[in-house]
Parts: C-alpha cells; structure tokens; sequence
C-alpha cells in the first residue's frame, strides 16, 4: 500500500499550503522591486520584464515534466530537487552585479524550481486523497496556500526592500528554503497508485458513447507519452487550456506590473505592495469559497463567471480615476477571483481523465497558463515602453477574460456528465 495513504490526509493539505505559500509567494512578491532592481543593475524595465516572463514561461515547461517524474519517483523527490534549485536560485540573484547572472538566477534557476514545486505537483496529491465529493473543497484550500503566501511576502517585500536592498532582500527570501525543505516530509512516499481508478475506469470504457470519451477514460489505465498527445483528442481538454492560458496572462501583467502602474499614476510604491497584499489575502477567502461552490456546481459555468467579472474589474480600472482607493478596491475584488481558476481547471481535468495522471495533465495545462504568462509579463512591459501607458494591456487583458469565459460555455453539463467522476 503507498504510504501516502497512511498520512492524515489533512496533515497532507498543511504541507500542501505552505509550500505553494512558498512557491508562490516569493515569486510574486519580489516583482515588487522592479524599478530597484532596474536602477541597481542599470538595465530598462523591459528587460527585467523579459526576465520575469521567461521565469514564467520554465516554470511553464518544467512543470508537466516534473509531473510525470512526480507519477514516476515520488513527489518527494521533485520536492526536494525544486526546493533546493528555487533557493539557489535566489541566491545567485542577490549576489548578481550583472543583468546576465540576475536572469540566470530569477528567470532560469527560479524558473525550473517553480516549475517543480507548483500546482500541478501538489494538488495531485492532494486530489488523491480526497474523495470527488470534497475534492474541489480541498484544492482550493490548497491553492490558498500560493494566496497566503503573496499575503504574507508581499508585505515581508514591502517592509525589507527599503532598508536592505533588492539583493538583500532576495537573500532573506532564500533562508525560507530551509523551512519549505522540512515541509517535503509530509510527502514522503507519495507517487501515483497503479490500481486507483482502474476498476472503475474498465466499467466506464464499455459505455463511452464516442471515440474522444473512451480515449479520455482509456488515458485513466496506462501511462505513456502519448497518453499527453491523446489528451488534446478531447476538445474539452483543449478549452481548459485556452482558458488557463488567459489566467496566466491576468495573473503576470498584475503581479509584474503593479508596482509599475502605481508608480506611473504617481502613488506612493507601499500601494503597490499593499495592492498585492491585499489581493493575496482576499484569495484566501476566494478560492476556498469558489472550491466549495465546485463540489456543489459545475465547474465550467463557475469559470465563466470568474472570467465575466475579472473582465468587468480590468474595463473598471480602466475607466476610473486611479486612486489609491481605487488599487485598493480592485485588488479586493480582484483577489477573490486571483486563484479561484486553478481547482476548478483542476477538478475538471480531473473529472476527465482521472486523478492518477493529474499531475502531468495539469501541468500541460499549467504550461498554457506560463504562455500566457510570458506574454502578459513582456508584452505589457514592452507597451508601456512604446506608448507610455499601461492602457492598452488593460484593454488586452480585458478582452482575453471575455474570451476565457466563452470558451468554457460549450462545456455543458451534460457534455462532462460523460465523463464519471475519479
């Protein structure tokens, strides 16, 4: 039997929350000394803008690989490996004097330690230990960790950046490592089950109504490469991708470039860093809430409601003076939809395919997500640079939300009713 199974379950989801705290937290956080880091090392915004984007898209990449060795060795041992490569990484980044050694710190090395530490991994695990019931509840419990964590190091950032430094300040980021590492402990033997769901995925295989269903549920029995390619087969699969692909793009363009935008409508940067705070801490509510109403609810019809309002907030930001009130407002409203995505797309490729893949399938879709990502970091770096305004990426960043809540419209009931819960 995986010793997984023998560890509480919800001693399992504590770990899982503070070590996407960690995760999550440090990466979106120290976006808040751009403007430092670009006067210490001399370089313009939109290379540091890059930097960040490419951190995003080997984040993106590392992550369905570490996924599939998570299904293969143990998530464990990808923990471990991700930790240790994250906190070199921020290590090499407080020592570095030149742009090139800052981006192999924060793009490459941060980057792949991300990647190996991020949701895919952990809410795999976690989706396995809950039944279908409450497993919505339990990934957005879990998500709220990355959410607790930009609460908690958004204002660690904020109060440490003006007295120590960039540098000094990704120091004291690193020193957490050795804390997130004793967290690896609660994963200890946690690999993917070779018998779970394979009974019931047999029984589902002799009533699958058409060719893209049964090869959804044959991807439940058998583990192979192109299980991945076999995926895509199913359009809804291909819907939740392009969703994702637009959270990525919502969630970089904000974190990136807040403390950018507070500046240029000329507010004080502890706005930015209590924007981002704030936003964090309002998630926590957020995607535990959006979790529960997943086990209640379908989830695509939640997802186009998300999508609805965060294109509604962007089109506000736009229209209304920018005031510190108004950053304030936003990102509370704004933070309760941040992560709620993540155990909705979560749960829903789980209803699909099962939870014994989880962690690979998730990760291509979390790769989508790093796409958007890149783009929503560099390319509203690089507008700002041409036009002198932040505008034109609001303007994007709005009509993509309205085209994530489309295209999870033909995601019906009674299409995901094909599919039987894992």
């Amino acid at each position: 039997m995986d010793r997984i199974k023998q560890v509480n379950p919800w001693w399992l989801l504590g770990c899982a929350v503070l070590i996407l705290a960690y995760n999550m937290g440090i990466r979106q956080s120290v976006s808040l000394m751009v403007p430092q880091m670009s006067a210490g090392l001399s370089i313009p915004v939109s290379e540091i803008s890059l930097g960040f984007a490419v951190q995003n898209l080997v984040w993106g990449a590392v992550a369905p690989i570490a996924g599939l060795l998570a299904e293969r060795f143990g998530t464990a041992r990808v923990l471990l490996a991700g930790i240790t490569v994250y906190g070199i990484g921020l290590l090499v980044a407080s020592a570095a004097d030149s742009g090139l050694l800052f981006f192999v710190g924060n793009a490459l090395l941060i980057g792949i330690g991300a990647g190996a530490t991020t949701f895919p991994i952990i809410l795999a695990v976690v989706g396995k230990r809950f039944p279908a019931h409450r497993r919505s509840l339990a990934l957005g419990i879990a998500t709220a960790g990355g959410s607790l964590g930009q609460f908690g190091f958004a204002l660690f950032v904020g109060k440490l950046a003006p007295v120590a430094g960039w540098s000094g300040t990704y120091m004291w980021c690193a020193v957490t490592s050795i804390a997130a590492l004793l967290l690896v402990f609660g994963f200890v033997g946690s690999r993917n089950d070779p018998e779970s769901h394979s009974a019931s995925a047999s029984a589902s295989l002799t009533l699958a109504p058409d060719p893209a269903l049964s090869k959804a549920l044959s991807l439940r029995r058998i583990f192979d490469w192109s299980m991945i390619g076999g995926a895509f087969n199913v359009r809804e699969y291909q819907l939740l991708n392009i969703g994702f692909f637009v959270c990525g793009f919502h969630i970089a363009f904000i974190t990136v470039h807040m403390s950018g935008l507070v500046a240029y409508c000329g507010l004080l940067p502890a706005v930015a860093s209590d924007s981002l705070a704030i936003i964090g801490l309002m998630n926590v509510v957020g995607v535990i809430l959006i979790g529960w109403a997943g086990d209640k609810w379908h989830k695509p019809w939640l997802l186009v409601l998300v999508y609805w309002l965060r294109a509604s907030l962007l089109i506000a930001l736009l229209l209304l003076p920018k005031t510190e009130t108004i950053f304030y407002l936003f990102s509370g409203l704004v933070g309760m939809l941040w992560l709620s995505t993540v155990p909705l797309t979560s749960g829903s490729v789980a209803q699909i395919f099962g939870t014994k893949n989880l962690a690979s399938l998730f990760g291509i879709v979390m790769l989508s997500h790093q796409i958007g990502a890149f783009f929503g970091s560099w390319w509203a770096g690089l507008t700002f640079e041409w036009f002198g305004s932040y505008d034109l990426a609001i303007i994007v960043s709005a009509l993509l939300g309205l085209l994530a809540a489309a295209v999870h419209l033909p995601m019906t009931p009674i299409r995901m009713a094909r599919f039987s819960p894992a």
